[in-house]
């Protein structure tokens, strides 16, 4: 499943990012890299998602959570 389709408050894991290099280079350096634990804190009126890495709070546009794979954690 893709970030972009789950609703707010599900934990998830990475298991993938299937973007360019320098995108997914800057996700990895933001701590969004395959196997980390996430959880979708909201999602922005732009349609972007809010995610909760430990204490930190990202936000990834829409077109750029199409690209990151997720399971269940």
């Amino acid at each position: 499943m893709l970030l972009d389709s789950l609703a707010p408050g599900a934990i998830v894991r990475i298991r993938s990012v299937s973007a360019e290099a320098s995108i997914a280079l800057r996700l990895r350096e933001m701590g969004l890299r395959p196997g980390t634990l996430i959880r979708l804190a909201g999602r922005a009126a732009s349609g972007a998602r809010v995610v909760a890495v430990g204490a930190a709070r990202i936000a990834v546009d829409r077109e750029t959570s199409g690209l990151i794979e997720v399971e269940p954690a």
